[in-house]
């Protein structure tokens, strides 16, 4: 019950607004009559046309049509409009990062007796690049194993 009479309450508010809102366009249909009768009056006794009252009128005229035009536009437009949706990105999933692989770095000189290549000796300098074949080894059995193993001087 006191959501019905809280209804009816709302809806006599409503009414009482556009009853209100009536009233003030009715007066202002009345003061716009009004205006217009006297305008074309004043024209008649000075003998002027209403075409010529526009064109000296032109600018301000001109202002207020393209603001009416613009709010019928905004009007009839808004209706056509549909909401848009902005896409929602899909989050991708963050690779799986590996462990970091510990590399290992082989000191300067003769290394051999690999097991892959026995005979073989390998001379590694300062610098420039570590043989592949000495780092996959070194890093499959750890440095110090390695370097006691297969170091020559």
């Amino acid at each position: 019950m006191p959501n019905i009479e809280k209804q009816i309450e709302a809806l006599k508010a409503e009414i009482t607004r556009l009853e209100k809102e009536q009233l003030k366009a009715d007066q202002e249909k009345r003061a716009l009559r009004n205006a217009s009768e006297q305008i074309t009056a004043i024209l008649k006794e000075n003998d002027v046309s209403f075409e010529a009252y526009i064109g000296y009128q032109l600018k301000k005229v001109s202002r207020i049509v393209d603001k009416l035009l613009e709010k019928q536009a905004t009007k009839a437009s808004a209706p056509v409009k549909k909401p848009v949706k902005s896409r929602t990105t899909s989050k991708r999933r963050q690779a799986v990062k590996s462990k970091a692989k510990i590399t290992v770095k082989i000191p300067a000189g003769q290394y051999g007796k690999l097991p892959a290549q026995p005979e073989q000796v390998f001379d590694v300098k300062e610098k420039g690049p570590r043989p592949k074949i000495l780092k996959a080894y070194a890093e499959e059995i750890g440095l110090e194993a390695f370097l006691s193993q297969c170091r020559i001087n």
